[in-house]
């Protein structure tokens, strides 16, 4: 039976609380109590709001068949909950747009926010759901993202790393930075604001499928989810496969047209602004969706030739193309042995560190490393640069680089990545960082030191079945200056630590899949303990090679154990 731990973290710490207005408004709203001396009451108590939020009701953005000069009104004509799904955005942005954490850009926040709004009211509208409510949830859904930051204003130079992935490899980053999911942060703030039920459960939930949801509960779940996927396509890295992830949401989910995803999408720029204005939310310029095309596009080019776009360019001159692809095709050639050249010797059957690492493109962001000290111990690690192409394999060498030198002198983990990611940190371009995972074993007492700087949790895997995480103590390197890595000691008594890169469990197997942590666990836990420890690794890699999904990005295993 496997005992997989999960990060013991208090997600309720710094959770601002429900704003009075607020809590006099619902308290009114959970009662039906339409009492208008006591809604005039508070309209007089906070008029500067209650101005707001008449202005917007009397917009055409809320489509009420007349205007109204009251909040009793407004709540006579469409009723208390639409009335006070709009309160709940208005204060959920006024509350935490007070929010200052250097690197995390809350103009952004807001207009992502936005876009997953008008998505799901979108969406929410054409399978028949309530549009305010689609609308609000969309808008709340990543506010245990923003409260993650919060918690930890130290992580604020990742967030635009976290901005550019899509939504699974973002929740999966999430785990591997925070310890804990903005899902799970979503519950601790549902529970502190009293938000309505069918909006809590469905904030909660709509990255993983909870069983013994209601109808209701469950489609306004897929809606946001779908919501966030079309929501990414304008701000990950990978514009073409979050449309076509979108795309196939829509079709599977709701048995939609796969057109309506390009509609959405060119009407959400639109949208966002007119309901942006509306509601007084400043947010940063848009993107328009013939430019997400393009780029799609050119990302869909990239991805099925290195030389399409060559080729496209020098349709009228073949000769100099082919001879620029030789040239081109021998300098990463190069450079991709210079990659391998970094990468450790094979010791032999009787060493108790193997590793295996596998590019998605020409140039590899990822590396692993072993050698042996004087002494006997043995140093290892594994890293991955952030972002991909020639920046990050430069990163990857100088980083790689680094440990091995350093390493020879310096025989503590957790101070060899002190000097490493003060090194980084002066001198790395701005926005790029490694996640590590390193250590030191000895053989002689079997005593294992593992430091693990914002890499995915190693897992330590006993032959009854057992597997624990050693979970990221330390930020990413290259990120915090003066940062402190704190190391793990244990006695690895036969058991086997499995060492990996986000590239494995954020990889897909069979149709589509996404392995993720809990996969790769049963992976190992179905493998022959018998089998030499390189099969055990290429029996990994292969479940992700023999997808549906090509790789998306380098994959690399480590695993040490006593022969």
């Amino acid at each position: 039976m496997s005992d997989i731990k999960q990060a013991e973290k208090n997600p309720v710490e710094n959770i601002p609380a429900l704003p009075e207005i607020a809590r006099q408004f619902f308290a009114l709203q959970e009662n039906n109590d339409v009492d208008e001396a006591k809604i005039a009451k508070l309209q007089h108590e906070y008029p500067e709001f209650f101005k707001s939020l008449l202005s917007v009701i009397n917009s055409d953005h809320f489509n009420l068949t007349s205007k109204v000069n009251s909040i009793a009104q407004a709540i006579e004509l469409s009723g208390y909950e639409r009335v006070g799904n709009l309160m709940m955005c208005l204060v959920v942005y006024r509350t935490f747009n007070q929010v200052k954490i250097r690197g995390l850009n809350l103009e952004e926040f807001w207009q992502d926010s936005l876009r997953r709004a008008v998505s799901a009211r979108m969406i929410g509208e054409v399978i028949g759901l309530d549009g305010s409510r689609c609308f609000t949830a969309g808008f709340l859904q990543d506010i245990g993202f923003l409260l993650l930051f919060v918690q930890n204003p130290d992580k604020g130079p990742l967030w635009s790393e976290f901005r550019k992935r899509e939504p699974e490899a973002r929740s999966s980053m999430e785990k591997n930075i925070f310890g804990i999911t903005h899902d799970q942060v979503n519950q601790a703030f549902a529970q502190v604001w009293q938000l309505p039920a069918v909006i809590n459960s469905s904030i909660n939930c709509h990255h993983t499928k909870k069983p013994n949801l209601n109808d209701l509960d469950k489609q306004l779940s897929q809606v946001l989810y779908c919501a966030d996927w079309l929501t990414s396509v304008y701000t990950s890295l990978d514009k073409s496969f979050a449309i076509s992830r979108s795309r196939k949401i829509l079709i599977e989910t709701f048995q939609m047209e796969g057109f309506r995803a390009e509609e959405f999408l060119a009407a959400m720029p639109d949208e966002v602004d007119l309901t942006a204005l509306v509601l007084d939310i400043k947010v940063k310029q848009h993107i328009e969706f013939s430019q997400i095309l393009f780029e799609a596009n050119l990302q869909l080019s990239e991805d099925n030739t290195n030389f399409q776009e060559l080729t496209f360019r020098l349709e009228h001159a073949l000769e100099e193309r082919d001879q620029l692809a030789a040239e081109l095709n021998r300098e990463l050639g190069l450079a991709r042995e210079i990659q391998q050249s970094l990468l450790p010797n094979d010791m032999g059957e009787k060493f108790p560190v193997v590793g295996v690492n596998i590019s998605a493109r020409d140039l590899s962001g990822d590396f692993y490393d072993y050698f042996e000290l004087p002494d006997g111990r043995i140093y290892f690690n594994l890293g991955d640069v952030s972002g991909k192409g020639v920046n990050a394999a430069l990163l990857m060498a100088k980083t790689s680089s680094l440990f091995r030198c350093l390493g020879k002198t310096v025989d503590h983990p957790e101070e060899l990545l002190k000097i490493i990611n003060t090194e980084l940190c002066e001198t790395s371009i701005h926005g790029m960082f490694v996640t590590m995972i390193a250590g030191i074993y000895d053989p002689r007492d079997d005593k294992v030191i593992v430091v693990n700087a914002g890499n995915p949790p190693a897992l330590l895997y006993s032959a009854e079945g057992i597997a624990r995480e050693i979970l990221a103590q330390g930020p990413p390197l290259g990120v915090i200056p003066e940062a402190d890595f704190p190391a793990e000691e244990f006695i690895l008594n036969g058991n086997s630590l499995y060492m990996f890169s986000d590239g494995v469990t954020e990889g897909f197997v069979g149709d589509g899949q996404m392995l993720g942590l809990s996969g790769l666990f049963k992976i190992i836990a179905k493998m022959n303990s018998k089998y030499p420890p390189m099969q055990r690794i290429h029996s990994i890699t292969n479940k992700l090679k023999d997808s549906a999904v090509p790789f998306r990005d380098d994959v690399t295993l480590l695993l040490l154990e006593k022969r």
